[in-house]
């Protein structure tokens, strides 16, 4: 084929019809070669990454679906309650489901990489120059965002060493919440006021997960101190035992409460507290049930709950 086939200032000069011919033609046979064959590729990629994302939900469903069926047995040996059986599924599915989310991202991203290699070769592009300045420009651009790469490499130990997953309420230093989302470079935090917070996870130092095992419902009572610690301690225990026995309630307490002695004596008060171990999540609910309970019984039994230090140094 002449080099000037394709010469606007040629067709111009001489807008014969042989040219015009011979262009058509050329541009059909790359339609039905080159042409034909970026079209294939692309088809294959969108392909390919319906299936690599179907099995790799697949692959996640079924390890979440055999660790249940494996804790059920280990379960039935060791007597495990159902309760922390179904504890143990909630976390196993929220750990698939966070792991197959990114590892569908990552090969999609891979798929769709090649694919664009593929058709730069297509069309003609030397692809060797340009996959070896692709590596030039990687190790220079990999120097200039250290950043970057350690947000994912420390989002990869968070979700491999199952530190948090989707669903867990936690606290990752500068953010407060429900995770609602997390990839390799960040995670998504959704505050209780309902703002929506996004951590790098290179600059998450410590996380404190409250959806892990089980959490403890914490109440400090301040208690008058001309009020009888006897009594109070038959008051608190029969609160706690009969919110025990309430149905609502006792699918979340896993342990009895723990009621402590005095604490942090003066002249106008002493404290007293009251732990209650409950499942990931609902330990406000219950501390919130249990105040409610031990001021309607102290108002029962004439118990009085001791002034803010305050509202003391003002009557003083």
């Amino acid at each position: 084929m002449p080099e000037d086939l394709f010469d606007p200032g040629t067709l111009l000069a001489d807008p014969g019809s042989d040219q015009a011919l011979s262009l058509m033609d050329s541009l059909v046979r790359w339609l039905t070669s080159d042409g034909l064959m970026i079209v294939v590729i692309l088809v294959a990629a969108a392909l390919a990454s319906m299936v690599a994302s179907w099995l790799l939900r697949r692959f996640f469903r079924t390890m979440a679906e055999s660790g249940t069926k494996l804790s059920s047995v280990a379960g039935a040996v060791v007597k495990r309650d159902a309760r922390s059986q179904k504890v143990a599924q909630t976390r196993r599915e929220q750990r698939a489901e966070t792991l197959s989310n990114v590892a569908r991202n990552v090969a999609h991203m891979l798929i769709w990489a090649v694919a664009a290699v593929m058709i730069l070769d297509k069309i003609g592009v030397n692809i060797a120059p340009v996959i070896a300045s692709l590596g030039v420009i990687g190790l220079a651009a990999g120097i200039g965002a250290q950043t970057i790469i350690k947000d994912v490499v420390a989002g990869i130990v968070m979700l491999f060493e199952d530190i948090i997953a989707v669903g867990d309420y936690v606290d990752a230093e500068y953010a407060e919440g429900t995770v609602v989302g997390i990839n390799l470079r960040v995670t998504q935090v959704r505050g209780i006021d309902g703002v929506l917070w996004t951590v790098r996870n290179g600059e998450i130092i410590r996380v404190g997960n409250y959806s892990r095992g089980y959490s403890n419902a914490v109440v400090v009572l301040d208690i008058d101190a001309e009020a009888d610690d006897d009594v109070v301690t038959t008051v608190l225990r029969k609160v706690t035992l009969e919110l025990a026995k309430d149905p609502h309630w006792s699918e979340i307490i896993q342990s009895p409460a723990d009621i402590s002695g005095m604490l942090d004596v003066d002249a106008n008060r002493y404290q007293r507290r009251v732990i209650i171990q409950t499942a990931p999540g609902e330990q406000w609910g219950l501390e919130r049930e249990l105040r409610g309970r031990v001021r309607d019984a102290f108002a029962e039994t004439d118990i009085s709950f001791a002034l803010p230090r305050f509202a003391d140094s003002l009557q003083s």
